[in-house]
């Protein structure tokens, strides 16, 4: 209980409590209208501090109107339900690890992710080549770390050290048709585990269309065909998928279309649709969708509670109206 009293004065005793109650009660000294529970509480009530024992008090009336107590009593009533400093997922985000921070969509990630005031630790494989080639040199706001997916979880849990949302943007790009199943399904596993084990709020995985196409009858999908030949990519980004579902995670899945390197100037404005309704086809409101898109996407992601635990599925088109950020993850 803090008080305060001075002699020649009237002050309220204010009293911390984790009921969200108010009690006044009427003195001699300072006179204020009664207020009404609104919550039980068995703490002592808040009080008005009286003269002591054998002294004389000249006492100053006051008087308090009844809708300035019950404001002050609504507004410690809502501040009770705030959850300390965890307001919101934007306020619990602070620092961002992008894995694949060097390729073509990861860099756009760092860059729309510094744009919104987010520090970023950004994991690349050869981190001896990005140094050299100075990534993100001069932005104190971007670590460089190493973030090769293919190490096991203990150093892959040094590389996301204090950030709070993990986003994948890895993919294979070699030749040899093994890769794929090392990186978009190994490596995404090993991230995920990393991410778990470091307690992050947030896990946003860069993933692909037609990744669930046999169980929506696109078997037969000429895109799903091509696509998957080499090494079965999508069967083995499916897989990742599923593993990141079922790791008690808060996560995003992102499938984009076709990736453009060309701005949404000219690819078009954003079509959002949820999961498995957008297969690459010509009756599909677009095909492609610029990586500056896809980019945006992710970083919205970690403060639309809408993205929570969903499936998005993008394309874009220029015939398609602007969307407001907060109608980016339409439920299924």
């Amino acid at each position: 209980c803090t008080q305060t009293c001075t002699h020649n004065s009237a002050h309220i005793m204010l009293r911390s409590a984790p009921s969200p109650c108010l009690h006044v009660r009427q003195s001699a000294a300072f006179r204020v209208s009664a207020v009404p529970h609104m919550q039980h509480c068995s703490k002592p009530p808040l009080n008005v501090c009286a003269p002591a024992p054998g002294t004389v008090q000249q006492t100053t009336s006051v008087h308090v109107e009844r809708r300035e107590v019950l404001g002050l009593g609504l507004g410690l009533f809502l501040f009770s339900l705030v959850p300390p400093a965890l307001a919101t997922d934007d306020q619990r985000i602070s620092t961002v690890f992008v894995a694949g921070s060097s390729g073509n969509t990861g860099r756009r990630i760092v860059q729309q992710l510094r744009a919104q005031g987010y520090a970023v630790r950004a994991g690349v494989r050869d981190l001896a080549k990005a140094r050299k080639q100075a990534l993100y040199a001069g932005d104190e706001g971007v670590v460089l770390v190493s973030g090769d997916v293919l190490l096991k979880p203990g150093p892959l849990q040094e590389a996301i050290g204090g950030a709070q949302a993990v986003i994948c943007a890895t993919g294979y790009t070699g030749f040899n048709p093994g890769g794929f199943a090392q990186v978009d399904e190994v490596g995404s596993k090993n991230l995920v585990d990393a991410a778990k084990a470091k307690g992050v709020v947030k896990f946003v995985f860069v993933s692909s269309l037609l990744t669930n196409a046999r169980a929506n009858g696109q078997a037969e999908n000429p895109n799903y065909k091509f696509l998957n030949l080499f090494g079965g990519v999508l069967d083995h980004k499916l897989v990742a998928e599923q593993y990141l579902r079922a790791s008690g995670l808060n996560y995003t899945i992102v499938r984009p279309g076709g990736l453009s390197e060309e701005p949404p100037s000219v690819v078009g404005n954003l079509i959002a649709r949820p999961e498995d309704t957008l297969f690459g086809l010509d009756t599909d409101p677009g095909r492609q969708v610029s990586r500056d898109t896809v980019a945006a996407v992710c970083v919205a992601a970690l403060s639309q509670s809408s993205a929570d635990n969903e499936v998005v599925e993008i394309v874009a088109s220029p015939s398609a109206p602007e969307v407001d950020p907060s109608q980016w993850f339409p439920k299924a």
